[in-house]
């Protein structure tokens, strides 16, 4: 459990980050199923047809979609932050966020590019 806001945050960031391959890039890669969910048997059926390099493409564009999808929600996030005097918290505490100065999609951009955290003892 993070102690400080800025951990909190710190670490929302950072699962977002882990969590952005998603379950049906992976499927679609590994088994050659976009779901083994009960009703998917068409989209199955479908990626199964497909050859193994254009099974390949599917899962860079399911890839680029999620990081895309996620971005976008950040981004939301961040304009209603800047905009609509949003907050977040932690156990009653304002959370620090954006500490890229880029907004907190800018955050998941940079830490999905390996971008070190800056030093938030100022922030704490």
């Amino acid at each position: 459990m993070p102690s400080r806001p800025v951990d909190a945050y710190k670490q929302i960031i950072d699962d977002l980050v882990e969590r952005t391959p998603s379950l049906a890039a992976r499927l679609v890669g590994e088994d050659a199923v976009y779901s083994k969910a009960p009703g998917r048997e068409k989209m199955n059926g479908w990626i199964k047809s497909l050859t193994a390099e254009q099974r390949s493409l599917l899962v860079e564009m399911l890839s680029e979609e999620r990081v895309g999808a996620i971005h976008d929600v950040l981004a939301t996030l961040t304009w209603w932050i800047d905009c609509r005097d949003v907050g977040m918290t932690y156990r009653g505490e304002a959370m620090p966020v954006q500490l890229s100065g880029q907004g907190l999609h800018g955050d998941y951009v940079g830490r999905r590019a390996s971008w070190k955290w800056p030093n938030d003892d100022k922030k704490a």
